[in-house]
């Protein structure tokens, strides 16, 4: 059981988008992963917002639950699977482009509740106006 450390999902950066591409303080955001599935397993993301030019975060959202066994890895426009995430920028955010990343890590069998394999997912960008 240790040794089981295959992340249960691939993300593809290439095939990954945030929308809407352009934003303002307050709106909500919707990320599309494009993942390949490897197998479903039980996880938590922590998710941050970020400056790409500096490195600074911006905003850290609380630790969520990850893709849930049941519906949320779903197709979009015949391409898929995709595991769709959604966030509410803050009110008061700088302008210009932001980055969007996420710690997630798994639990695929009993031993790994105790010590989950974590991997990040690529960066993913986004403009605030």
């Amino acid at each position: 059981m240790l040794a089981d450390t295959e992340p249960p999902y691939e993300y593809h950066v290439n095939k990954s988008f945030i929308l809407p591409e352009y934003a303002g303080g307050g709106e909500q955001m919707t990320v599309y992963w494009r993942v390949t599935v490897n197998r479903k397993c039980d996880g938590f993301t922590q998710r941050v917002l970020f400056d790409p030019r500096t490195g600074v975060i911006i905003a850290t959202y609380d630790a969520a639950p990850m893709v849930p066994k049941t519906n949320i890895v779903r197709e979009v426009d015949g391409d898929g699977p995709y595991s769709v995430r959604t966030f509410l920028l803050p009110q008061v955010i700088q302008k210009g482009k932001i980055g969007y990343r996420s710690a997630v890590c798994y639990s695929c069998n009993p031993l790994r509740r105790l010590i989950p394999v974590c991997t990040f997912t690529p960066d993913l960008f986004f403009e605030v106006r």
